[in-house]
């Protein structure tokens, strides 16, 4: 017979086993991130295990680049760690919940599908990467140039009030047009 005392002792064991390897996951989930330079390093971007952008360093280089091209590449280089994202969380997981089990399998296919391809390694001057666009666009000429920003609108002030006059209909002291 089964004694009642040693299957609650078993599962109980099991139990905190779980609880355990659940913390161990939470916490090394918490902690993963992934970093990111663009290829003349004057941008690197980190992203958490969801693929959020948590950090931005910019170089002083990129003061004298276009803002629009900036843009890009900020946009370029957060696309390159993003789709590492998925990567990263299957080697840190791998030891914990089995490189090959239906948990795993299912994990790495939520984040992959969430998690943007990696950018093309084609090669832009000496900037880096070419400009990666999912599809045409109506106008596929030349990149649209940015509009500048309406100027500042001032507030109308009303016009300056005279002082009123002790008795408007006395033209003693001259012409009625003053």
């Amino acid at each position: 017979m089964i004694d009642p005392e040693q299957l609650l002792s078993q599962y109980e064991g099991k139990l905190a086993q779980a609880q355990a390897k659940s913390d161990a996951i939470r916490e090394n989930l918490a902690h993963l991130q992934v970093t990111e330079r663009s290829p003349d390093g004057q941008i690197t971007v980190t992203v958490n295990d969801a693929g959020n952008l948590v950090g931005l360093q910019l170089g002083q280089a990129l003061q004298r680049k276009d803002g629009a091209a900036v843009a890009q590449d900020i946009m370029r280089t957060l696309q390159a760690a993003q789709s590492r994202v998925a990567n990263a969380v299957q080697e840190s997981m791998a030891p914990l919940m089995g490189a090959d089990s239906e948990a795993m399998h299912m994990m790495m296919d939520k984040l992959r599908s969430a998690q943007p391809p990696p950018p093309p390694v084609e090669q832009r001057g000496a900037w880096g990467p070419t400009e990666t666009r999912m599809g045409a666009i109506e106008d596929d000429g030349a990149p649209p140039r940015p509009t500048p920003p309406p100027p500042p609108v001032r507030p109308q002030q009303p016009p300056p009030r005279r002082p009123p006059a002790d008795d408007d209909d006395d033209f003693s002291n001259g012409g009625f047009l003053r």
